[in-house]
């Protein structure tokens, strides 16, 4: 019952994840080189966020282990809260603030490195 949402959330999490690997390498190829601080910053989240797309694309052909965990999850919210609809929304919450939290992560750095140059 939870396995269609739980593949909706994994690829959440994946395009989450190139959006922030994309932007990354936009602010690094568009001056971040210029802050030595964005120059290290930049190039080393650019390392975790390949990493990890990689890694979802292999688990989303191979094993699919995301796909189970976020459907237990779902499972333990939906008994937790009595109602699918609120695990769902819970789920949603929860992928979106993670996607801002990786968008914002290169545009931090920048920051830094502008503050510090």
């Amino acid at each position: 019952m939870n396995d269609h949402a739980a593949k909706v959330g994994v690829w959440a999490y994946l395009l989450f994840t190139v959006a922030s690997f994309l932007l990354a390498l936009y602010l690094l190829l568009t001056g971040g080189y210029r802050y030595n601080l964005s120059l290290i910053g930049l190039p080393i989240w650019m390392g975790y966020t390949a990493f990890t797309i990689v890694k979802s694309v292999a688990d989303l052909i191979g094993a699919q282990n995301r796909t189970a965990n976020f459907t237990r999850m779902l499972g333990r919210w939906t008994d937790t809260f009595g109602k699918r609809g609120q695990a769902l929304l819970l789920l949603a919450f929860m992928t979106a603030s993670t996607g801002v939290i990786k968008l914002a992560v290169p545009l931090v750095l920048l920051q830094l490195g502008l503050q510090f140059a």
